[in-house]
């Protein structure tokens, strides 16, 4: 099931899942806190199609991310555009706390999610992702980025990025995977493309919105992954107060596909655990697992 909600006069595609079936689309509180998932760079709320049904029997929502899949463009190339779009799919909705996940670019909204709206989180998750910003190197890599779209190169531009998100030895063993992602990559528009590199660019410090946030952060790594290496994020992962570290062996930047069941159960488990603290239980041993 999909709705779509305005944001400022622009168009935000949310899904719901087979898990909401029965629910009317703008009520889906009849559930306890729902899981929402937000895509990465150059992805579409599809990235999660395979990981949800082994999410079984939790209220799951989807977003298209602005200027990817449906949703229209962002109101300006910054994460505050991204979260406050994220806000208002949720208002529109009436979800009042939500377990906010997010893949790689997905994750710094996510964060920029918490340093606005944090009082809606009763969980956090970074898949593949953390809180630092932009060193000079990876700035210079995404201006060149941007040179490459404006100059009508998007389809190469997709498709030398998503052969490097996974571990080789997968890319190896399932090039119809990457291919499947590449395609799916040249569907997005380049606009698209470009903002979300401007918003990467220019994006805050979120450390100290890791210190201070309220919820329990789940931290679900591939000890392959290039673009975060876990000695980083493990760094990240001692800020907040409860943090849940799951490392999957061997996987690159891609865990929904190169550890699809891993993930799901990661997931599940934070889900579950934040759920029985937003319902008055005590989470011990949140440090790590």
């Amino acid at each position: 099931m999909k709705q779509f909600v305005l944001d400022k006069g622009r168009q935000i595609a949310v899904h719901f899942h087979q898990n909401l079936a029965g629910l009317k689309p703008a009520s889906p509180t009849g559930f306890s806190v729902p899981l929402v998932l937000l895509h990465g760079f150059c992805e579409d709320s599809s990235l999660w199609d395979g990981l949800i049904p082994l999410l079984p029997d939790i209220p799951i929502l989807s977003i298209d991310l602005p200027g990817f899949g449906e949703s229209d463009l962002p109101q300006a190339p910054d994460m505050a555009a991204y979260s406050t779009a994220v806000k208002a799919v949720l208002d529109a909705l009436q979800v009042e706390r939500c377990v906010l996940v997010g893949h790689s670019l997905g994750g710094y909204v996510a964060l920029e999610f918490a340093a606005r709206f944090g009082d809606g989180l009763a969980g956090l998750g970074l898949f593949h992702s953390h809180p630092f910003p932009d060193d000079d190197a990876r700035k210079n890599a995404r201006m060149r980025g941007i040179e490459m779209l404006r100059s009508g190169k998007r389809d190469l531009y997709v498709a030398q990025l998503f052969p490097n998100l996974f571990a080789p030895a997968y890319a190896q063993a399932h090039p119809e995977i990457v291919q499947a992602m590449i395609e799916k990559g040249k569907q997005q528009p380049a606009e698209g493309i470009v903002g979300a590199l401007q918003a990467m660019m220019g994006r805050a410090d979120h450390q100290e919105t890791l210190k201070n946030v309220r919820c329990p952060v789940l931290f679900l790594l591939g000890s392959a992954d290039g673009l975060v290496p876990v000695d980083q994020a493990l760094k990240a992962a001692m800020l907040p107060d409860m943090a849940q570290v799951e490392v999957l062996d061997g996987v690159g930047h891609m865990g929904m596909f190169e550890a699809e069941g891993m993930s799901a159960g990661a997931l599940l488990n934070f889900r579950n655990l934040v759920v029985f603290k937003v319902s008055g239980f005590k989470v011990s041993g949140f440090r790590f697992t």
